[in-house]
């Protein structure tokens, strides 16, 4: 049986979160097998507010509303909708017209493609304070009735009448769209365009890691958030946090790398096996080399992660810290009864069973890797968002 995915769609920001999980499911360094989902998102969130790892450029936040400003030229809210949609697939032909080939959301897809733009960056609109109306059409609706009350108060005597115009939905400061938009663009960002998007960043997620970089641009831009060359100048909270998201990274990427060594040894892959069982040991060697478990103050990390989502589940929260307790107690957790029962058990209370530990059907679809890659909490996304800004400002900054 083929398995699918459903979702009313009345609530943008759940169908982002849906469409985020069914891209996760694309990648298989990033599943979540272990179900600590909730966990990466909510220091995700701390750190970098607004960002998603369905994002490509920077652009398309301005992208977007810009279309939807375009499309609600239209006469009634039904056209402006159907007028929208259709200018998000004419984007497409426009950036690859402009010399984009990286980046671009359907380039490939083109008039096939599924997860449009404005449902993708929908979410950051909000975050970053671009947008305040709940979704698109209400959007449409509110420009189709507004221009339905200035013609009816066009001839009135009341000068507080005529000045009233309700708001429109989308920040009155957003810069205005290029000429060349639908025809040939970019997703290079012009200087005025690069000081709008850094203002609406840094003062909607003040006190985030986001917001503190957007104003200071490090010489180089590393892999790992926590590689910062200029951390130790940043506020003591967001020095904190990532401290916290470093050591939970490696800690729980151990679990990951023993979830898929029982897969190896249940599928009889000899190979992977002992591939799983190095990773296992270069793992411990490097949770020792580096103290990510001495001197953690886990009371300090679970309040820092209840503070972004305090509806984590208090059973992800026991699986996790047993882990800690686990690897902190145990050097070769490869052959550790207790840490082998944890992870299994973890699996099947999360799948039922279409556990892979249980199912061997679902066993025999695992391509030998699943959930093996460590969290980086969408700094990636952050980085290349930040790259875009720093660029517009003529900052070389090396990746």
């Amino acid at each position: 049986m083929v398995s699918s995915f459903g979702w009313l769609d009345v609530d943008a920001q759940q169908r982002q979160k849906m469409l985020e999980v069914v891209a996760l499911f694309r990648e298989q360094g990033t599943v979540d097998d272990l179900g600590v989902g909730t966990i990466r998102d909510a220091i995700s969130d701390l750190l970098f507010p607004g960002t998603s790892v369905l994002h490509t450029r920077l652009r398309y936040v301005l992208f977007v509303p810009w279309l939807m400003q375009r499309a609600a030229h239209k006469s009634s809210p039904t056209e402006m909708s159907a007028e929208f949609r259709r200018l998000e697939f004419r984007l497409i032909t426009s950036l690859m017209a402009g010399g984009e080939t990286q980046g671009v959301i359907g380039n490939r897809a083109r008039t096939n493609l599924k997860q449009l733009p404005s449902a993708m960056y929908w979410s950051a609109l909000d975050a970053w304070g671009v947008r305040d109306v709940a979704t698109a059409d209400a959007y449409f609706r509110r420009m189709h009735d507004t221009r339905a009350l200035q013609r009816r108060t066009a001839a009135t005597d009341d000068p507080e009448s005529r000045a009233f115009v309700p708001a429109t939905g989308i920040d009155p400061h957003l810069p205005p769209a290029p000429d060349e938009l639908l025809n040939a663009t970019g997703l290079a960002l012009t200087p005025a365009e690069e000081q709008y998007l850094s203002d609406r960043i840094a003062a909607s997620t003040r006190g985030s890691m986001l917001a503190w970089l957007v104003h200071h641009p490090p010489g180089e831009l590393p892999r790992r958030v926590w590689d910062l060359e200029h951390l130790d100048e940043a506020p003591e909270h967001l020095r904190v946090a990532v401290d916290h998201a470093r050591r939970y990274s490696l800690a729980i990427h151990g679990a990951a790398l023993l979830y898929n060594l029982l897969l190896a040894e249940a599928s009889e892959q000899e190979e992977l096996v002992d591939a799983y069982r190095d990773a296992l040991g270069d793992w411990r060697s490097e949770l020792d080399a580096t103290g990510a478990l001495a001197d953690w103050d886990r009371a300090d990390f679970w309040a820092t992660v209840h503070a972004s989502n305090p509806r984590v589940r208090a059973v992800t929260r026991a699986f996790v810290d047993r882990w800690l307790d686990l690897i902190a107690a145990h050097d070769g957790v490869a052959d550790a009864d207790e840490a082998r029962i944890l992870v299994s058990t973890r699996e099947k209370s999360i799948k039922g069973g279409r556990a892979r530990l249980l199912n061997q059907s679902a066993l025999d679809r695992w391509t030998g890797a699943s959930g093996t890659g460590r969290h980086d909490f969408r700094w990636l996304v952050a980085r290349s968002h930040l790259e875009d800004l720093y660029s517009a400002r003529g900052i070389e900054v090396a990746a």
